[in-house]
This record gives C-alpha cells, structure tokens and sequence, in this order.
C-alpha cells in the first residue's frame, strides 16, 4: 500500500504532534506521520501525581501560532466539559498527566493524521520524493519532519552496570521499583532528579533506609523564570540568537541554563517542607541527604550492593558511599535516528556531529532545495535555549508550515519588539 503526501512526520512525540495539529488546519498540505509505539504517551515513565509544567498552559500545542485551532487547550477543556472547573483552580501551569492528557485528546481527533503502530523501518530519498517504508507499508512525500525525541543519557561510570539495580530513570526498572530496606542513591539534581528523590523517601516504592541526592550542581538551582529572562522564549530573540557565530553561542547556551533546566521554586519549597516534616516534626529515622557539587568517579559492586566514588568540588575531598539501588536521573541527548541512514551522507554536520539547521528548522543537505528535511528539537546549539522547551513550538510548526507553503500563512514574523534590546543601537 502506498500514500502520498507533501509533508511526513517521523515519530508523534509533542513536537510532531504540534505540527501534525496545525498542519490538519493549514489548506494545502496533506500530510501523515508515524511512530511505533501503540499510543501517544510523553515520558509516562517519570510522571508522577506532582510533576508539573514548568510553562503556562496558554502555551500548547497551537496557541501561539493560532488560538482559533481546534486542538488549543482551551478547546479541551470546553469540548470536555472542563472549563469553568478548571479555571476555579486558579492555576497558570498543569500537571504533566493533565498536559499528556490533552496531548492524548488531540491525538484521538488526528486518528486519520497519526499512524501509531506503525515502526518506521526506513527513509530512503528517491525521485523527488522521501520514501519512507513501515513494513510492507510505503508512504511517500516532498518533505519529512524528523521528531524523534531524545534518548537517555547513561554516564560512562555507570554503563557497565544498567540492570534493575542501576538504571536511567526512563526504563520499566522504575515502575517495578522496591525500595523497601535498601539504601537509594538519585544521580543529578534536575526537575526528573529531585520528584524521584522526594517520592522516594514519601514511600512510593516502600520504605527505603535512606534517600540520598547526589548533584554536580552547586545546590538545587531554582528555574530562572523571571520576565526578563523569559524573553529567551520569543521569536524576537530566537531571531537574534540565530545570527550569531557557533563560538559565541555554545557559551551562551551553557550560562542560560537554569531558564530552562532549574527546578520549579514552588516544588522546592514542597521538598524542603516535607524533609523538614520528617526530620523534625515525625521524627523519622529513615536518612535523607542532598549532596550537591559532587562528581561521580566509578561505581564498582561491593557484595549484593554496589560502592560509589564521588570527588567533591566543595570540599575536594573523594567519597564513599554504600547503595543498593541507583537511579541515574542523568538527563537526554540528541540522536540522529538511524533510520535516515540511507541519506544520511547526503547530510551535513558539524564538526560536533550535529545537525545544521537553517533558520526555517530545514537540515542543511545536498538533495534538492525544493525537498525539505525539518528537524526538531535538534537546534539548541542553532537556535537557542529555547528548542528543547514545548514554550515555542506552536511557533515553530508554524514556521516549518510557512516555509513549507512558501508564504507567511501564520504570523510567525514582525512581533513587538522586546524589552531587552540584543539586536544593537
């Protein structure tokens, strides 16, 4: 069976299905996407009861490229009978499930947009066309959108060790955990890091003996999002950021990174709360400790228990502790999918291996200018802070959409200018 389209989107994460979402409404692309997994989920292996959105809920998938879609939030709450309940609670930011939960929503109206199921096997380029085959199932288009995700990022010290007892936070190991009796140690003091910690030693898996936090963070860093600072996530400054050199923006990135990376402050104040409950109002004698400005040096398995060595930039000192249970809450990476591999030396990369972006989300490669292969979630290092984040990426469909139809059919240009002035006098 074969279809045709002018635009294919590889995987339906949030990011393809932002796009998938504005392109059902954009007259004159026709467009399919795919993924293998059976449903839309988003990161379910690390939600929990109170993991909640750092940005507003005003910024889903198309609201910010065109508030008369259907897919908006809005319109779910409405359509379910949500609204004035929800506007009750007074809330600026839901919960991640109520956030998937629309996402799930969307997903249902676009069932004649989306192929889930459907593991993609191959991209190939031919003809003027990407071909790309699912099984004996071949869909074809002018255009693709990769979207495939990130994956977990293993540290070196710990890849020797990847089983029930050491594991990424992102794996089955976490939903079968048991922690009851066992000495638990969380590596890295992220949003992920810290919910793990805190409904580790409130006794979502058991009773653990003790809850430890190790961090090469100096503390835990609240998430910087004052005004100001939120002017990283428009257009406006995406704009400027973009016509930098790679050398000045890769530092710019890294001194950027608690406005996108920080913990959410009022989950901080949560935590303390409860450590302090605990400590000194329930007299619990179960150890929770958070160490921050520690650095893993090795791992190694001390009888059914494993040894940890960690260099402490505060003290410089090296130290040692005990664990039966490691969960690595070490963050994500970018990853060229291998399925591209067929045109894959029809692509260019930087000296880093990365993709090279151009302004409209394209990846820079020597096939046809009037064949496209957009990219998301690939151009941090292009675009800014603010390409990991869901903040833009109504925006960015929408970009992607523009350059696509070869015309401004969203406003993605010509914004207010910002209070903060980067662009020179």
């Amino acid at each position: 069976m074969e279809q045709k389209h002018n635009l294919i989107g590889i995987g339906i994460g949030v990011f393809n299905l932002s796009l998938a979402a504005l392109a059902d409404k954009t007259a004159g692309v026709s467009s399919a996407f795919f993924d293998g997994k059976a449903y839309f989920d988003w990161h379910s292996e690390i939600m929990f009861a109170d993991s909640e959105m750092q940005t507003s809920f005003l910024k889903d998938l198309v609201m910010g490229a065109d508030p008369t879609n259907p897919y908006s939030f809005m319109n779910y709450l409405v359509s379910n009978g949500l609204y004035y309940s929800f506007m009750n609670t007074n809330r600026s930011v839901v919960t991640r499930r109520e956030f998937e939960m629309y996402c799930q929503w969307v997903s249902e109206k676009l069932a004649h947009r989306l192929n889930f199921g459907s593991k993609i096997d191959e991209v190939s380029f031919k003809d003027g066309q990407f071909v790309v085959r699912s099984g004996d199932n071949i869909a074809k288009a002018a255009n693709i959108c990769i979207g495939t995700g990130l994956t977990p990022n293993v540290p070196d010290f710990a890849k020797d060790f990847i089983g029930p007892k050491v594991f990424h936070a992102k794996s089955q190991h976490l939903k079968n955990l048991d922690v009851t009796g066992k000495n638990v140690v969380v590596i890295g003091g992220g949003q992920t890091g810290i919910e793990i910690f805190r409904n580790c030693f409130k006794g979502k898996w058991g009773r653990a003996l003790s809850t430890r936090m190790i961090s090469s963070r100096a503390n835990l860093e609240p998430l910087d999002n004052s005004p100001f600072v939120n002017e990283y996530f428009t257009p406006n400054y995406v704009e400027d950021f973009f016509g930098l050199d790679q050398s000045q923006k890769d530092p710019i990135v890294r001194h950027q990174k608690m406005a996108s990376d920080g913990n959410t402050p009022e989950y901080l104040e949560a935590l303390y709360n409860d450590i302090y409950q605990l400590r000194h109002v329930l007299r619990d004698e179960a150890l929770i400790e958070i160490l921050p400005s520690r650095c893993m040096d090795r791992i190694e398995e001390a009888g059914n228990g494993y040894k940890l060595t960690v260099s402490s930039t505060f003290s410089n000192k090296t130290e040692v502790l005990n664990a039966d249970i490691v969960i690595l809450s070490t963050g994500f990476r970018t990853r060229i999918p291998q399925i591209i591999e067929p045109i894959q030396n029809m692509i260019d990369f930087d000296e880093n291996g990365r993709f090279i972006l151009q302004k409209n989300f394209a990846v820079q490669w020597k096939g046809p200018k009037e064949n496209k292969i957009y990219a998301m979630n690939f151009s941090r290092h292009g675009h800014g802070i603010s390409e990991p984040q869901t903040s833009l990426m109504a925006w960015r469909s929408a970009t992607i959409l523009n350059d696509l139809l070869g015309k401004e059919h969203y406003k993605t240009s010509n914004m207010v200018s910002n209070f903060v002035n980067y662009r020179g006098l």
